[in-house]
């Protein structure tokens, strides 16, 4: 398999937040996927404290890159500031149309409000990912944090960010969806 580059597109779940770039999600994802002999690099372009709109912002950027494929993950500072779900729908769509305008494939990360979130305003946002992916007929990876919930033990002390264990539980979680996303786009 050629070298395959990832740009991986987000907020603070992306960038790292408070950790080394060596435990960042793309960090520890792109180690996963060399071991499994995936041949890949992956380039950080994760941004803390972006919400989609940010996010829009800094594609030209991302796109000028000229990735070979693309993750996106936004959303979760849009659910902390209660933002408008269809506003963060609409966003993230134009961001996917984007890519796909570009013929750069993509995998979306879905997020998954925590348990503080109103529950009216999770379940309008919990369908926004499952929709786009369905809309577009992308592969979606439904829950970011999927395997550590609001566990402390995988949380810095804010809470919200995952510490270096966090992240290596996420990655093995996530493992089995990028392996074949880029095995799908590699022929």
């Amino acid at each position: 398999m050629a070298k395959i580059t990832l740009a991986a597109f987000g907020d603070s779940l992306t960038e790292g937040y408070g950790l080394p770039a060596y435990s960042s999600l793309p960090s520890q994802l792109e180690r996963k996927l060399l071991e499994e002999g995936l041949h890949v690099e992956i380039n950080n372009f994760g941004l803390s404290g972006d919400t989609s709109a940010d996010g829009l912002f800094r594609l030209a950027d991302v796109l000028e890159s000229a990735p070979d494929a693309a993750y996106i993950e936004f959303g979760a500072n849009d659910c902390f500031q209660l933002m408008d779900p269809q506003q963060t729908k609409m966003n993230l769509e134009r961001m996917v149309e984007a890519f796909q305008e570009a013929a750069i494939p993509i995998l979306l990360l879905g997020f998954k409000p925590m348990n503080f979130t109103p529950h009216s305003y999770a379940s309008e946002f919990n369908r926004i990912f499952t929709e786009i992916a369905e809309k577009f007929s992308i592969p979606l990876y439904p829950n970011l944090t999927k395997g550590i919930g609001e566990s402390p033990e995988f949380y810095q002390p804010d809470g919200v960010h995952p510490n270096s264990e966090g992240v290596a539980v996420m990655v093995e979680n996530m493992f089995p969806a990028f392996k074949d996303f880029l095995k799908s786009i590699s022929g």
